[in-house]
């Protein structure tokens, strides 16, 4: 298991180019879903910014560097759209990670972290 207080370098990871795309600085509500060590966990997060490659976020659950996890929006008609993410970096509470996956996939998709209730 990786320490969840490591930088990409530290944890074996290949160095990502962060700042390579312009960010918008933003302030919406998450939901982060990752695997627990026994089951899916679910915990709400704001994103505070992104990008066309990255994003950032910040959460009071602790998260570990090089994970995957699904960052789970919420849009005004109260569907979901989600992005996997590959975190590169913890500090403190804010969490840095570039996109595993190309695009947003619906809720309506299932896999092993989307099975996760929603409160």
């Amino acid at each position: 298991m990786i320490d969840p207080n490591l930088t990409v370098t530290e944890a074996g990871l290949l160095p990502f180019e962060r700042r390579r795309k312009d960010r918008v600085r933003v302030c919406i509500p998450v939901r982060i879903i990752g695997q627990g060590i026994v089951d899916v966990v679910s915990q709400d997060g704001v994103c505070t910014n992104i990008s066309e490659s990255g994003i950032a976020f910040e959460t009071n659950v602790d998260l570990y560097v090089g994970e995957i996890v699904d960052l789970q929006f919420r849009q005004k008609d109260a569907s979901h759209f989600h992005f996997k993410v590959r975190l590169l970096y913890k500090m403190g509470n804010r969490y840095g990670a570039y996109f595993a996956s190309c695009s947003p996939h619906p809720t309506g998709v299932h896999n092993g972290l989307q099975a996760a209730h929603l409160s």
